[in-house]
């Protein structure tokens, strides 16, 4: 078993989703905005590529939420922001969810084995679900507008130091170890950090340092989403 880690959307391959388990990790915000709004109620998630695509699904149980370069999509209900999500109960609702980079990745990774979602939220349980497949795994950075996104590789790196723990003989590749180095080095620094990288600073120019808090706690929910057809749905590592 193997753990191969990509830094963006850009690096994926067919060789690093094929027959694989793929994580998709977008920190901020993609992710950890899948993983809150399948606690807070929602039945599954709709990822797509374009606004025109979400409208199309438009319905009474359906909500629209997205961004683009941080700004929120007019006509949508929220913005890609997982604090406002969990704010309100979302029972029987589903979800449409389109953004810059987070949506694209789970795109270009459809044809893995299985597609789990992972953020520093769900980190523990969505690294036990994958190494449970016992095969080898992809650990996917989304990256931010087709750069390396740091709060994604700290992410990655605390995967690949619980995957080792969980599985001493597990081989990983330089940049996974790497990116394990980079968390034990920095993590006694989350979720301050996150203020500090390119993403965490944008954010924080349009306001959204509530999710910026937020996204950098580490293991604070247990649901695992996993991709199943077109719609991501909940898996609950008990």
């Amino acid at each position: 078993m193997r753990i191969e880690t990509v830094s963006t959307v850009e690096e994926i391959t067919t060789e690093h989703v094929n027959g694989r388990t793929v994580i998709v990790i977008d920190v901020l915000r993609a992710s950890s905005t899948m993983v809150t709004a399948l606690t807070s109620g929602f039945d599954s998630i709709t990822p797509v590529g374009t606004v025109n695509e979400a409208f199309a699904l438009q319905s009474k149980n359906t909500v629209l939420a997205g961004e683009w370069h941080c700004e929120k999509i007019d006509g949508f209900d929220y913005n890609n922001s997982p604090t406002v999500i969990r704010k309100k109960d979302h029972t029987g609702k589903h979800l449409v969810l389109t953004t810059t980079n987070g949506t694209k990745a789970v795109e270009k990774a459809a044809k893995a084995d299985m597609l789990l979602i992972g953020c520093f939220l769900n980190a523990t349980a969505c690294i036990t679900e994958a190494l449970v497949q016992n095969g080898d795994i992809t650990i996917y950075c989304a990256g931010s507008r087709n750069e390396f996104a740091l709060e994604d590789g700290l992410a990655a790196g605390l995967m690949v130091h619980l995957a080792k723990k969980q599985a001493p003989s597990i081989e990983t590749c330089d940049f996974s170890k790497a990116m394990e180095a980079c968390f034990l080095q920095l993590s006694k620094g989350l979720p301050d950090l996150l203020f500090t990288t390119t993403t965490g600073k944008r954010l924080t120019s349009h306001n959204y340092t509530d999710d910026i808090k937020y996204c950098g706690q580490i293991d604070i929910l247990q649901i695992v989403p996993i991709k199943k057809e077109n719609r991501i749905l909940s898996k609950t590592n008990t």
